[in-house]
């Protein structure tokens, strides 16, 4: 079986390879953006199973690529990783149609379950 591709989009290098790093010691095949931007593109290229998707960044924040993202590949899993957030921009993100949201710092551990229901999800 192939292994699942998750797309990590996050400005932050350090960030970003911590997430590659634990990602491909478990055996996902990792690609990461350093924007949103990239981050949509590599969604039409690399096709991902799940995406994590950091809230702000320059260019174009997490709330925008969320939006673009829903409306380009339906269905794909989000999960936003994030510094916290209130109440209101969490939900908000939530009706948006992110499927879950890690705060940052965040629990590695934590994240690997959030992107483990998120695959064991069936989606049409």
């Amino acid at each position: 079986m192939p292994a699942k591709k998750i797309l990590v989009v996050d400005d932050e290098p350090e960030v970003r390879k911590l997430m590659e790093h634990f990602l491909t010691d478990r055996g996902y095949e990792v690609r990461l953006a350093e924007n949103g931007r990239k981050g949509l593109a590599e969604v039409d290229t690399f096709k991902p199973d799940v995406v994590l998707l950091d809230m702000h960044m320059p260019e174009m924040d997490g709330l925008e690529t969320l939006k673009q993202l829903a409306a380009r590949a339906p269905g794909l899993p989000v999960i936003m990783v994030t510094v916290n957030e209130d109440v209101q921009t969490t939900s908000r993100l939530l009706q948006l149609g992110a499927a879950d949201y890690v705060p940052k710092p965040f629990n590695l551990d934590y994240l690997e379950q959030a992107i483990n229901i998120q695959l064991s999800v069936t989606r049409d």
